[in-house]
């Protein structure tokens, strides 16, 4: 069985302004930073064997006193990134909507298949972020890997698990510093814990 133990960054500047960072490398702010503190005492005495994250700043620094305290030396994959939202990378959705009207339309409409000008349609990166999740629990019997990474990465996690199917992708609701812990045994997926945020408080 391996256990999957999945840990949204802590809260960024561009989090509290609503707008988008997938890309971006968008810093804690000082409440995320606090939220660091706990979700480390909370993750402190778990068992963890190997520990990925993406090469952003805000899931580093959210999981790396926790790696230290483990002894783990953290595994950077960009395959686990966010969504690339292209060209509007630090916009908010309601600047899209006013600005680019058209744009914010065909977002609604075409859904999934949604490709942002120069980025990612989430259906893209659902199937890239399910290639690399394959890759790394392949041959990992009776480990417990952890995995932080971003909002949208862990719902494709937990979509592709559960339902083997992108459409479910809104259903989750991650809230940052948040921690849900699935475990899959002989392919089969089992939700022990979804978006835990009880420690925050």
């Amino acid at each position: 069985m391996v256990k999957l133990i999945l840990v949204r960054h802590a809260i960024t500047i561009c989090n509290e302004g609503g707008n988008l960072s997938g890309l971006t490398d968008s810093i804690l702010s000082e409440e995320g930073k606090l939220q660091v503190e706990k979700l480390t005492n909370y993750l402190k005495d778990e068992k963890i064997d190997e520990i990925y994250s993406t090469p952003f700043s805000r899931t580093k620094e959210t999981i790396n006193k926790l790696a230290k305290i483990k002894n783990i030396d953290i595994i950077e994959t960009d395959e686990l990134n966010e969504i690339n939202f292209g060209a509007f990378e630090g916009l908010g959705f309601e600047y899209i909507q006013k600005e680019y009207p058209e744009e914010f339309e065909k977002m609604i409409s075409e859904g999934f298949d949604y490709k942002y000008p120069h980025g990612e349609s989430l259906k893209d990166t659902f199937y890239r972020v399910v290639k690399q999740l394959d890759n790394i629990i392949k041959d990992k019997d009776s480990k417990v890997i952890l995995i932080c990474a971003h909002g949208g990465t862990i719902r494709n996690i937990i979509s592709y698990l559960v339902t083997n199917d992108y459409k479910y992708h809104w259903n989750f609701k991650i809230d940052n510093s948040s921690v849900s812990v699935i475990e899959i045994d002989n392919n089969f997926a089992v939700i022990n814990k979804l978006n835990d945020t009880s420690f925050l408080i």
